[in-house]
């Protein structure tokens, strides 16, 4: 069995929260660290927390601070900058912009659970240090197949 990781989600959309923490739950080899409705509550939870998260999704449109903004804050710290970002959203025409300031990986997110699952899972499982072409593909695939 592979080592469980701990997962944040920073999402604003409760009914979006609940679709990926049932997917989540599906994942043998994966935790729920934390959810924080926008990217300024995901910072203070980042700040005050003992432990980091293994692996943050997050997503681009949200309330106070937005995924962007919440991004770039991640990505300068210096405690914080190591930890994988992938984009979960809907916003697919912010894909380039978001790979350049640090995401690692980006979803679209699906309205099938088996799928989004799936690509959770895949996402968990992936070394983005060793992997980084796979994780940097996710970026360019065509929207057709998602």
């Amino acid at each position: 069995m592979k080592n469980s990781k701990n997962i944040f989600l920073i999402e604003d959309d409760k009914d979006d929260q609940d679709f990926f923490t049932e997917a989540l739950s599906e994942i043998e080899n994966a935790n729920l660290f934390a959810i924080a409705n926008n990217g300024k509550e995901a910072i203070e939870k980042l700040k005050n927390s003992a432990i980091l998260p293994d692996l943050i999704f997050m997503d681009i449109n949200m309330p106070l601070m937005n995924g962007i903004e919440c991004l770039i804050s991640v990505s300068k710290n210096s405690l914080t900058k190591n930890i994988p970002v992938v984009m979960l959203t809907t916003d697919t025409e912010k894909m380039e912009l978001v790979q350049k300031l640090g995401a690692k990986a980006f979803i679209k997110k699906p309205s099938n659970g088996k799928i989004l699952r799936e690509k959770i899972e895949q996402m968990i499982n992936l070394d983005f240090i060793v992997e980084s072409r796979i994780a940097s593909q996710t970026f360019h695939r065509t929207l057709a197949s998602y």
